[in-house]
């Protein structure tokens, strides 16, 4: 532990496709880190089981064990969502409620009125769509609730900030669903210890009897809180299976394509623009032309150009939902080489960010720098070329996966190792890297993008 004695931290993040975890010391030093996916059939086919997170989190922390020995003082967990799991009385998981799963119940529309809640619409998907489950549904709570009480925590439903209660469910929302409300665990605060590890989950896990359970939160708050986006004007990119823009605000926006939620703090706003497909794009290009085996590291060095190099490029990528997209020569004999589909498919991820930029600075908020969450800060070229993709200088963290570094910061407070989350932040969080937009490159690159948006344009009836 590089020489310190501080208290070490299991973290964990149930992803999309992964999980991930991590042990993190109080002053913000990462031992080590290890992914564990879910069955990959499971996860092609929208079949994740809730026993899935709990089997990776046995694997994760088996790996962790025996590569630092380091036992854990305290064990956090972040979840994706709005992800709800459906209980038995007996405690049975049913198949997980995922936030890439149905949102219209049968006989809905998508012009009928949307609660503020982010999860009843799923609960009512559920309800008329599986009206057998639902049946048998005690409880429902979120995945990182879920996978807490199987360790031996209670079931709660920790909340970020008492601001979000009416974006998570309340008695009016519920009654106008026709939801019960007290299928919901209560609130808790984010951050609160909420059991210790059962005996019999020590002797099944090998994770230490009595660990202290903390209660962490979605994975877009502990993003913002791993790298620190907690001040009015700062930003956060946090990219994975799915990609989050993220600023933090003084004031609400109304209307437009942003999402408005609260921030941690009373009177500050989260900003954000979801882009529901970035990773998984680049996921299908390897599945198309055939490298799922190739590394990222192997595959960006080809496809991105090197220093000073900048190719015309003939190819542009129009991504569509579902995936996958079309394809556009713009110019020039024969069919496009692999080398320039990729290259396509890296500029539209570049693009598409740009376009949340592009509606944050039109609601008010532009961003000249973001910190970036998740396995993109690992590669120096991308980073590089995401910067001057967008225009935007990017801020790599010391802890790549801010999801980890949010669940280490909160579990630090919670054992009284730092006095609130601004302290815990101060300590724990460094910047690794800092990626400026090339003035020549970043002036080219506005210009394709024009020109993408010109096209795109011409392309939406055909894409819709």
């Amino acid at each position: 532990m590089a020489g310190t004695q501080a208290p070490v931290l299991l973290c964990a993040d149930i992803g999309t496709s992964s999980l991930k975890a991590a042990l993190i010391d109080t002053e913000g030093h990462e031992a080590a880190l290890v992914r564990e996916a879910y069955p990959q059939e499971g996860f092609a086919s929208g079949a994740i089981h809730a026993a899935d997170w709990e089997n990776a989190l046995a694997r994760a922390w088996g790996r962790l064990a025996s590569k630092t020995g380091a036992e854990p003082e305290a064990l956090c967990i972040s979840g994706n969502g709005p992800t709800l799991v459906p209980l038995t009385p007996w405690g049975e998981a049913l198949a997980p409620l995922h936030w890439y799963g149905p949102r219209l119940a049968a006989g809905d529309s998508a012009h009928s009125p949307k609660p503020q809640s982010l999860f009843l619409p799923y609960v009512r998907a559920f309800a008329l769509n599986r009206p057998e489950d639902y049946e048998k549904t005690a409880y429902l709570c979120s995945a990182q609730e879920w996978l807490a009480y199987r360790l031996g925590a209670d079931l709660v439903t920790a909340l970020p900030a008492a601001a979000y209660r009416p974006y998570y469910w309340d008695q009016g929302q519920c009654g106008s669903a026709g939801v019960d409300i007290r299928l919901f665990p209560p609130f808790v605060k984010l951050g609160s210890i909420i059991g210790k590890v059962s005996p019999a989950t020590a002797a099944r896990f090998g994770l230490p009897p009595g660990l202290p359970l903390v209660a962490g939160g979605p994975d877009f708050i502990m993003a913002l809180i791993g790298v620190g986006a907690l001040k009015p004007g700062m930003a956060c990119d946090r990219a994975g299976t799915s990609e989050g823009i993220n600023v933090c605000s003084p004031f609400p926006v109304s209307g437009g394509a942003l999402r408005v939620l609260p921030h941690l703090d009373e009177g500050l706003w989260n900003i954000s623009s979801i882009i529901p497909a970035s990773g998984r794009l680049f996921e299908w290009f390897r599945t198309l032309t055939g490298q799922e085996e190739r590394s990222y590291t192997e595959l960006l060095a080809e496809l991105i150009p090197g220093q000073g190099a900048f190719p015309a490029s003939r190819t542009r990528f129009f991504p569509q939902d579902p995936l996958p997209g079309v394809f556009l020569s713009l110019e020039g004999p024969g069919l496009p080489s692999r080398q320039e589909l990729g290259r396509a498919v890296l500029e539209t991820m570049g693009f598409l960010v740009r376009d949340a930029l592009a509606a944050a600075a039109g609601q008010g908020f532009p961003v000249k720098e973001m910190w970036v969450s998740g396995g993109q800060g690992k590669n120096p070229l991308w980073n590089q070329f995401k910067a001057d993709l967008c225009g935007c200088t990017l801020l790599v963290p010391e802890i790549y996966d801010g999801e980890l570094a949010g669940d280490a910061a909160v579990a630090a407070v919670a054992l009284g190792e730092s006095a609130d989350l601004a302290e815990a932040v101060s300590r724990m969080i460094r910047l690794r890297a800092r990626y400026v937009p090339a003035d020549q490159t970043r002036d080219r690159y506005t210009e394709q993008y024009r020109s993408y948006r010109e096209l795109k344009e011409k392309l939406r009836p055909c894409l819709t």
